[in-house]
């Protein structure tokens, strides 16, 4: 083996392939070594891993020789970027000497002392038994819908997770925070069956690297792995049982309104802004749409205009009144697509349910969005 240790690629590939380690590199680590990038010279490999979650890269166009060295990863971005400027296609050498790093571009040298490459710990390797191959545009679009319905809050970790079952290849998740449920399906091609707690914070992190023709994702005991085109992601179970919740959403409902869902997402924006903080908005549906009203002061409700829809089943009834948190209500339309939403109700108090226009409630394919009404003294 060559006792020399650097590798060499464009500024470009760098900056990409150290931007791809981003989540395995946020937030605090648990010990110091850990915020170091693993470099392998020879094959181009970066790596990142913080117990929790890790990422392996590969930096496209590099050449190198020598053992495996670790350098900072935010002082190497930084030397990266700072010496290329828009120089972008200007090759960087990075080199390890003793315990000295030495970045050279442009015509700077950079220097930083190493850490240890012995005190680096040893990413975990995956054999997944259940996996789905499923378009990139397609899982982040899921996780985006659903996602949106965990809980924020760090106390509550099994809630502040997506639940993610894969059954030969299909692939459904759920999330709830107590007072709404998101569910929604994408069809993969795979094998096997499981299910695998995502936490909410390495679903965000993950979000803008979901890139490319099919992404794999593989479950095991303690791990999910997700292999994009450019890198693969692991992530830990968030240990628990989550509860049953798919049965709350009902497969028969009482009546069901569909309405202009960019209407209906302006009104509630509007509401949520203008309305007084931790106050409930007003929904009022009936044979011609559905009205926002909100601010009840002492010159009476502030209204929206009427988003256009109709009754399309079940018993017709005069009009339906609810209140919702307006946060609530503007993030679920604005994960739903389509010009119309249609909103269901079995009975008050019971949530009520909102999914795209012309689905049926009991839709196994359908995304569905459960929301707890606001109770309002009679």
């Amino acid at each position: 083996m060559s006792s020399k240790q650097v590798i060499t690629a464009p500024a470009k590939d760098w900056i990409a392939a150290l931007n791809r380690l981003a989540p395995a590199m946020a937030g605090k680590k648990a010990v110091p070594v850990l915020y170091s990038v693993h470099i392998d010279p020879a094959s181009g490999v970066l790596s990142a891993y913080d117990y929790e979650t890790s990422c392996v890269t590969t930096v496209a166009e590099a050449e190198g020789e020598g053992a495996p060295f670790l350098v900072i990863y935010r002082w190497l971005l930084d030397a990266i970027r700072t010496t290329t400027g828009k120089t972008k296609t200007a090759p960087v050498a990075v080199a390890l000497d003793g315990k000295k790093i030495t970045v050279s571009a442009c015509g700077y040298e950079l220097h930083a002392e190493a850490m240890p490459v012995a005190d680096y710990p040893e990413i975990p390797s995956i054999s997944p038994s259940t996996f789905a191959a499923i378009p990139a545009g397609e899982f982040r679009a899921v996780l985006r819908r659903v996602s949106v319905a965990a809980s924020k809050d760090e106390t509550l970790p099994i809630l502040e997770a997506v639940r993610v079952e894969i059954n030969d290849g299909a692939m459904e998740l759920l999330a709830t925070d107590r007072y709404r449920l998101a569910y929604d399906h994408v069809d993969g091609q795979g094998d096997g069956s499981a299910a695998f707690l995502f936490k909410l914070r390495a679903i965000k992190a993950l979000d803008r690297f979901l890139t490319g023709a099919d992404v794999l994702i593989g479950l095991s005991d303690n791990r999910i792995s997700i292999k994009t085109e450019h890198a693969t992601f692991t992530s830990m179970n968030v240990d628990g049982d989550y509860p049953k919740i798919k049965s709350l959403f009902p497969s028969d409902v009482t009546a069901s309104f569909e309405v202009d869902r960019a209407a209906l997402l302006e009104a509630a924006k509007v509401a949520e802004r203008m309305g007084e903080r931790f106050s409930p908005c007003i929904v009022r549906m009936f044979e011609g749409g559905a009205e926002v009203t909100f601010d009840y002061g002492l010159f009476g409700p502030s209204r929206a205009p009427v988003a256009v829809g109709e009754f399309v089943a079940g018993a017709k009834e005069d009009e339906i009144k609810c209140a919702f948190n307006p946060r609530y209500l503007v993030e679920t339309l604005q994960q739903l697509t389509g010009d119309k939403v249609r909103i269901s109700y079995t009975s008050a108090p019971k949530p009520f349910l909102f999914s795209p226009a012309g689905f049926e409630t009991n839709d196994p394919k359908s995304p569905k969005h459960l929301i707890m009404p606001v109770r309002m003294p009679s």
